[in-house]
């Protein structure tokens, strides 16, 4: 079965958003399991400029839609490749969207590696002063929560990328590094 091509733009952005991705949700992990606080501002740096990359790929993928299907497969497996593609697009939006809330909402502010978009809110210490504790609270939630469902997706969309390269000998895989 023939598709449409995937441009090296739309390749190129999902291998950056793949990777970063990975690559934040790890930290993150570690940062919580380890309590490395110095990594944080690393972490939201990366995952602003990261942000901005997301955004680019969702909008150029709404606008051209999803690439064509190169396998011939039960629609239960169209239907699950569905649902983890919309998972995927949506997790890479709230992800960086509920850290930054949360970063807002705790009163630590945000900034590109130094560089201060939205300052932060020193309390009398000098220590962050949360503007809106409930709303830091549901926003860090939501991040811990949506990183989890990422996970998840990530392994079910390298897995049925593996099965199509593998076991159907498809060209699905192909595509994605450029290759069809």
């Amino acid at each position: 079965m023939q598709s449409k091509p995937v441009s090296k733009v739309e390749i190129a952005l999902h291998w950056v958003v793949a990777a970063g991705i990975i690559a934040l949700i790890c930290l993150g992990i570690y940062m919580s399991e380890t309590r490395a606080f110095a990594l944080y501002d690393v972490h939201k740096s990366i995952g602003l400029l990261l942000f901005a990359v997301i955004v680019v790929r969702v909008v150029l993928r709404l606008n051209k839609g999803w690439p064509d299907s190169v396998s011939e497969g039960p629609a239960w497996e169209h239907g699950v490749a569905r649902v983890v593609h919309w998972v995927l697009i949506l997790g890479t939006l709230i992800m960086p969207l509920s850290g930054m809330m949360d970063a807002v909402m705790s009163g630590q502010g945000l900034s590109i590696f130094g560089l201060e978009l939205v300052p932060g809110n020193p309390g009398d210490t000098g220590r962050p002063q949360a503007i809106n504790e409930g709303l830091a609270e549901i926003a860090e939630e939501i991040h811990h929560f949506s990183g989890y469902a990422l996970i998840a997706a990530i392994v079910l969309h390298v897995a049925g990328a593996l099965k199509h390269h593998m076991i159907d000998k498809d060209s699905t895989l192909k595509r994605m590094v450029g290759r069809s």
